[in-house]
């Protein structure tokens, strides 16, 4: 099994370690409802080390980009970044990732447990361009998230940080060489930090010095649900499109050809993506049916709202504040539905990885 930089650190602070795609992670440290307020009340510190980077160069990486993802690269400043998705030739979503512009390269960040079949998807439609990749096993990456991220992070960078969400920047933080960019995937103000394997283990002590609290992957999936932001095997699946998501501003059919761009072109079928909210204390997990609408997608406790959440699919429309029945366990329990995010505080919608 696969196991970050950081791994050695995580069985230090007694984090319970857990096969997450074939990777060795802390789904928590002290708790799940603790590191989760943790992030939303003052900042949390996650060990995202186990995503995939791809960078991509040569003389057509743009038109190389543009053709396999959806969103308009040629949009994108030096040092900005944007959310996207790859398609196949139906539609289907493959993954959502990150796209950085960094110079005359590009980076893309993707999901772990897709990792490999991007980069094969990548290397399959190559050929016709100009372009090479380097898939990187050298580079860690921090997430500082919270409200008091800012006041941590900043003071320690060598330069002001003058960019605001989805931007990147080249510093010295702590007299150490790093990429530091303001994506997240919690609906908090936060930064992710990119840094190589020897200086990666300063950093994160550093950050927890300063306060920051060790987050596992069980809070940052609450984190994320709050938000109303969409997880690859959950509410990203089988024939699920930008549109059905919710993302349809991110698709840009006029910018030229995509993969997938003649079947969005074609196709009026759309589904919606809702949340609900339950007054009784039972989860409606993932496959959990809604009775007349469609089956949850995510579900669990939410401790900002103190109630279980959950978000499904539907072809239906539904207005906010309808009575839904939920089936958990052969029994049926009320539930509210609500537009996405459940928490709008801090909430960066373009967030994802």
């Amino acid at each position: 099994m696969n196991q970050t930089t950081l791994y050695a650190e995580h069985k230090a602070l007694g984090a319970k370690m857990v096969n997450f795609a074939d990777w060795s992670m802390p789904v928590s440290y002290k708790g799940i409802i603790e590191e989760h307020n943790a992030v939303r009340q003052k900042a949390g510190l996650f060990d995202v080390s186990h995503m995939g980077v791809i960078d991509v160069e040569g003389t057509q990486s743009l038109q190389y980009l543009q053709y396999l993802t959806v969103n308009d690269v040629s949009r994108l400043e030096p040092f900005q970044s944007q959310y996207t998705m790859m398609l196949d030739e139906k539609g289907r979503v493959l993954d959502d990732m990150i796209v950085t512009r960094l110079g005359s390269r590009y980076r893309l960040v993707v999901n772990c447990s897709n990792k490999d079949k991007i980069v094969a998807w990548m290397q399959l439609h190559k050929n016709n361009f100009s372009v090479h990749l380097t898939i990187h096993n050298d580079l860690n990456i921090l997430a500082l998230q919270g409200p008091e991220a800012k006041s941590m992070l900043e003071p320690l960078l060598d330069t002001q940080w003058v960019g605001g969400s989805f931007n990147v920047m080249y510093a010295k933080l702590a007299g150490v060489d790093v990429l530091v960019s303001r994506t997240g995937y919690t609906g908090e103000f936060g930064y992710e930090v990119f840094v190589h394997d020897d200086d990666v283990v300063k950093l994160w002590r550093l950050f927890i010095e300063k306060g920051a609290s060790p987050v596992g992957l069980g809070a940052r999936d609450t984190l994320r649900i709050e938000a109303g932001l969409p997880l690859y095997g959950h509410e990203i699946y089988g024939m699920v499109t930008p549109f059905d998501l919710g993302y349809g501003w991110i698709v840009k059919l006029d910018k030229g050809d995509f993969i997938g761009k003649t079947f969005l072109s074609q196709s009026s079928h759309r589904r919606k993506l809702f949340g609900i909210v339950l007054e009784e204390k039972v989860i409606p997990r993932q496959g959990t049916e809604v009775l007349e609408y469609g089956v949850v997608t995510s579900g669990t406790y939410s401790p900002t709202l103190g109630k279980p959440i959950a978000m499904f699919m539907t072809q239906r429309d539904i207005p906010s504040d309808r009575r839904v029945s939920v089936r958990v366990r052969d029994k049926s329990y009320e539930a509210t539905i609500i537009k996405l995010p459940f928490i709008k505080k801090g909430i960066n919608k373009e967030a994802t990885v």
